[in-house]
Formats: C-alpha cells, sequence, structure tokens
C-alpha cells in the first residue's frame, strides 16, 4: 500500500482549505481539513452530505486516491463534532469516526465548542484493515489497543498539535508508542499555521506529520512546512514484528478485561 501524507496550512475559509485537499491529492496521486481552530466552528460545520465533504469525495473519485481527511459536523446543544472521514478510491464515504477525547489540557477547552464521540471506528481503505483516531486520542492508549485487537494494521491520525512547551516531543513519542505498543502502522498528519492568517491562541498544528513502522521507526517525517510525501506501507512487516514481539497475544484480558468493540465498516 503506498500512503501519502498531505500536511497544508489551514485557513479559516472552507472553500480555501478545499482547493488545498485538492491540490494535495493530485500531487499524491502523482507520486486533507475543514477549517483551521480559531475559527467559527458552528458556521462552517455541515453534514456529511454537505458541500465540503461532497468536494471530498469528488476529489478521491477524480484521482483514484482514498483519504482521510478532518471536517466539523454539526452537534446538539449548539456544539460541532470533529469528525475524520474516510472516502475510498471511488469516492465513497466508507467511515466517519466522531472524536471521542475533547482537549480540555493546556488551557485549552475544546469541549465549550465540541462535543464528544462515542464509538471505535475501523474500515478498510486500499485493502488494509484502518483504525481512526484524532489529535488528542493519541494520548490514550486503550483506543489505539482496541482498534488494533479489532483487527487494525493502520491507525490514520489527523490533527491539529498545539504548539507549547515539550508539546513536539510529546507528539513524537505518543506517535511512536501507539505504533510500538500494538506492533501496527501509524499515519499522524498534523497541519501548519497559514500565514495569510492572523494569529489566535487557538491549536494551528506544528506541521510534524509521521508515519511509523511497527518497530517504531519512522519512515517519514514532514517537518515544520507545508509538504506531501508518499511512502510504502508494508502489511506483511506486522506479521514479521509479531512473530518476534507477541505484545497483543500476550495481554491480560483476564486481569484488565477485554477492549471496548469497534463499529464495524
Amino acid at each position: 500500500m503506498r500512503v501519502a501524507l498531505c500536511q497544508i496550512p489551514v485557513s479559516s475559509r472552507p472553500e480555501v482549505n478545499a482547493g488545498r485537499v485538492r491540490d494535495a491529492l493530485g500531487r499524491a496521486a502523482d507520486q486533507a481539513t475543514q477549517v483551521r481552530f480559531g475559527s467559527d466552528l458552528l458556521a462552517a460545520a455541515e453534514p456529511l452530505d454537505g458541500p465540503f465533504c461532497s468536494g471530498l469525495a469528488a476529489a478521491a473519485k477524480q484521482t483514484g486516491v482514498a483519504l482521510v481527511a478532518g471536517v466539523f459536523e454539526p452537534a446538539p446543544e449548539g456544539r460541532v463534532y470533529n469528525t475524520a472521514v474516510a472516502y475510498d478510491g471511488a469516492g465513497e464515504l466508507v467511515a466517519s469516526y466522531r472524536k471521542l477525547h475533547l482537549f480540555d489540557a493546556f488551557g485549552h477547552r475544546e469541549s465549550d465548542l465540541v462535543a464528544p464521540g462515542s464509538a471505535l471506528v475501523a474500515c478498510t481503505l486500499a485493502g488494509v484493515r484502518t483504525g481512526l483516531a484524532i489529535c488528542y486520542d493519541v494520548r490514550f492508549g486503550e483506543l489505539s489497543r482496541a482498534l488494533a485487537v479489532a483487527g487494525a494494521e493502520l491507525l490514520v491520525l489527523p490533527a491539529t498539535w498545539a504548539a507549547g512547551l515539550f508539546k513536539e516531543e510529546h507528539w513524537v513519542t505518543l506517535v511512536r508508542a501507539r505504533a510500538i505498543e500494538n506492533t501496527i502502522w501509524v499515519a499522524a498528519v498534523g497541519q501548519v499555521p497559514d500565514p495569510d492568517e492572523r494569529p489566535t491562541r487557538a491549536a494551528t498544528g506544528i506541521g510534524r506529520s509521521l508515519l511509523v513502522d511497527p518497530l517504531g521507526v519512522v519512515r517519514a517525517d514532514l517537518g515544520p512546512a507545508p509538504s506531501v510525501t508518499v511512502a510504502e506501507i508494508d502489511t506483511d512487516l506486522i506479521a514479521t514484528v509479531r512473530a518476534s514481539l507477541p505484545s497483543l497475544a500476550n495481554r491480560r484480558d483476564d486481569v484488565f478485561g477485554p477492549p471496548p468493540a469497534v463499529s464495524p465498516t
């Protein structure tokens, strides 16, 4: 499987971001996000059959590239859902995942604007069983463990990682840890600040999109600037690693209990 990490600056204007996603997908085919935090999320939020997601579906179909991107859906009580959508190469929506863990940390209060999801989600993209998570979810190892136990070979993690003291080190360490402890591939894709936008206290990303293999080896690191990188994922490596490092087989469900169920798609 070939995977493209598309690290783009994210504007407060959905139409600008839609164009950037299309351009990034075109570059990926040759070798994704709706608005940034700090924008009016409720005004930008759309149902999954709205114009922004329809544009994502059309871009996936036109390029033949499956994609995972972050969007905002309307939620009850004047909030939104922070949602990852997955489209196959034919432009069909195969899964959507609403972020479980809200970023009420480091002085931020995501829960003031965003409602939490309630389900774990995995799907099949390009023949690879793929688990979905978003940003702050990476700090909660039980989520990626449940996805791995349910058969995920790849964890896709779109993020708007907030800058701050040691935050970049946390990001790299946590992404690698999720790959190592579950012996799976992790594609963690961050956004970068848009130089055309005014500064904001809201998270606007640090870049550092990563592709990490089941041994924790960083196969791609996009650094702090906008970039698109295409790399190979060898799912056979998972079995090779687990033959000598069977950490999933050695877990103690009799002590800790089984992981939560994952919504099948």
